[in-house]
Formats: structure tokens, C-alpha cells, sequence
């Protein structure tokens, strides 16, 4: 290895390590922040007997509950590779999102049961409280959203604590706004009619978190690789007849792997063409790590056939 690549894998190394460690950091403040406004909140719902703020406080506690949730598997993602784990963690954070996607799930249909209940058995609203506990809320919630949303976008393990937080965010909203129509209108339905409503896009949002962790646990392609380009690219390169056993998967976000045999013409140089394609798939294409067996394409030896994804000069894909 040169001493030009030792030192782009010390960089990319520094790079995740700061990330992991940022992620976690944001991941503690917003559990601290929302795990205590969750007994502040109960002590408010009970204080003045209001369904409606017991109701975002059991939401509310969920939320701690995703965010923990995340944390457990970020922190296990983080643990070195060993014997046993030679690809390291990295899928405990897919694992983690999968649980949050379903725990999700789970409460987008508690929000949509309950508010279905509250159309037909109403329930006497207390603006005062309900303001206090909506205001003190989306105090906490605006700044857990704050620093969970950039590793949101990034990391699909953040992204479902991050929805957990939007949940009850959402739900102070509907708390200010059920108060605000009721106390000028007195229509008592706005509050569920608007819970009910949320709890869909919750289905929505959990479903695709749950997606997304299910593909890549599947390892099919990334959604952020496009194979054809990869490929053609690949097939470009000097001295290169075939290409097959072309696989590429994640670890997981924002980590993808790509391994591939290299067909080459008799007497061209594997090691040449091998650094060539390995510079290809690595600055063109970000990928984080990748095999490739380079051979002549008179001893092209295809082993394990029923996931041999071939891909041949004119474009044309096989099986």
C-alpha cells in the first residue's frame, strides 16, 4: 500500500470516527432533553387529570424510547472488528432502524386508536395546561430535532430517532392548535381529527425507514449506486474483456461495498489493471471497500452461478 493511500484510509477513518462520535453526542442530548420533559409532563397530565396531556406524554416517552434505541445500536456499530466479526457491527445500526421503524409503526397506530376513540368519547380539554405542556415541549423538541438532523440525513439509524422526536414535536403542535380552536370555536374534534391525521404520516414515515433497513439487511444495490455507471466505467478500463460476480451492498448508510471478478486479455497486467479499477470505484464512486479478482479471460472460472451477476461488453445485462 502507498503512502498516499495509508494516508486517504487515516482520513476516511478520522471522518466516521468524528461522525459516529457527533451522532452519539446528539443522540444523548435529545434523549437527556426529552427523558426529562417526559416526568414533567406526566407530573402536568396527572396534576390536572387532561387525557390529552398524558396522551403526548406517553408519545413523548416513545420518543426516549427510539432515541435510546438508536443509541444502543450506534454504540454497538462502533465496536471494532474482530475473529467473529470480521465486517465489525456496522449492521447493528440497520438492525436498530428496523426495530424503530416497527416501534414506530406500533405507535402511529396507538395515535390513530386513540383518536379515533376521542371522536366518539370527548374528553374535557383544559387550555392552560394544555399550552404549558405543548410550550415546554416543543422547547426540548426544536433543539433534539436540531442536532439529530443532520446525522439524519446521512445514517438511517438517526433518521428513525430523528421521526420519534418529529413525532412529538407534531404532537405539541396539535396540542396548541386543538387549544387555540377549541377555546374560540369550542369544536372539540379538531384535536382528534388532527392526531389521526398525524398517525398516517407516521405510518408513512415508519414504512419508509423500515424499507429502507430491510434492503440493505437484503443487500440489494444501494439506492445511491448506480450499477449500469459502474459497470460501464469498469468495462472501460484498459484490457478489460469481462465482468462478472458484480456485487455491491452496504454495511450499512452510507457505507457500500462492491467486489467483482475482472476478466482480462491474455499477457495485459492484473495488478495494473486491478489499482485502475480499485481508483475508479473508490473516487468515482465512493464506495467504502472493494474486492476485486483479476484473471485472464481463458481461465474465467465461474463458481456459485445462481448469483453470478454478469455484465458483458455491449451493455447488455445476464444472469
Amino acid at each position: 500500500m502507498t503512502a498516499q493511500s495509508k494516508s486517504n484510509n487515516q482520513s476516511r477513518g478520522h471522518d466516521m470516527s468524528a461522525m459516529l462520535t457527533a451522532n452519539e453526542r446528539a443522540l444523548k442530548i435529545s434523549a437527556a432533553l426529552t427523558g426529562v420533559y417526559f416526568f414533567v409532563e406526566v407530573a402536568l397530565g396527572i396534576a390536572s387529570g387532561s387525557i390529552a396531556v398524558l396522551s403526548d406524554a406517553f408519545h413523548t416517552f416513545s420518543a426516549v424510547g427510539g432515541v435510546l434505541l438508536a443509541l444502543v445500536a450506534g454504540r454497538i456499530a462502533a465496536r471494532p472488528s474482530d475473529r467473529h466479526r470480521t465486517f465489525g457491527s456496522f449492521r447493528a445500526e440497520l438492525i436498530g432502524a428496523l426495530l424503530n421503524g416497527l416501534f414506530l409503526f406500533l405507535m402511529a397506530l396507538f395515535v390513530i386508536y386513540m383518536g379515533v376513540k376521542r371522536m366518539f368519547q370527548p374528553v374535557e380539554l383544559q387550555y392552560g395546561l394544555m399550552l404549558a405542556a405543548a410550550a415546554g415541549g416543543l422547547f426540548t423538541e426544536i433543539i433534539s430535532l436540531a442536532v439529530l438532523m443532520k446525522g439524519s440525513r446521512e445514517n438511517l439509524n438517526m433518521r428513525g430517532a430523528f421521526w420519534h422526536v418529529m413525532q412529538t414535536f407534531v404532537g405539541s403542535l396539535i396540542i396548541i392548535v386543538a387549544a387555540v380552536v377549541v377555546y374560540f370555536t369550542g369544536f372539540t374534534l379538531i384535536d382528534p381529527i388532527l392526531g389521526t391525521a398525524f398517525g398516517l404520516v407516521l405510518i408513512w414515515a415508519s414504512w419508509g425507514i423500515t424499507r429502507d433497513a430491510l434492503r440493505l439487511l437484503m443487500e440489494t444495490v444501494p439506492t445511491d449506486v448506480d450499477l449500469d455507471a459502474v459497470e460501464r466505467a469498469l468495462s472501460a478500463v484498459e484490457n478489460v474483456e469481462t465482468l462478472h460476480h458484480i456485487h455491491a451492498w452496504a454495511l450499512t448508510s452510507g457505507r457500500n461495498l462492491f467486489s467483482a471478478h475482472i476478466g482480462i486479455k491474455d499477457g495485459a497486467d492484473a495488478e495494473i489493471v486491478r489499482r485502475a479499477a480499485d481508483v475508479i470505484l473508490r473516487k468515482s464512486f465512493k464506495f467504502y471497500f472493494t474486492t476485486l479478482q483479476v484473471e485472464t479471460s481463458s481461465a474465467h472460472s465461474d463458481p456459485a452461478t445462481e448469483i453470478n451477476y454478469l455484465w458483458n461488453e455491449s451493455g447488455d445485462e445476464e444472469t
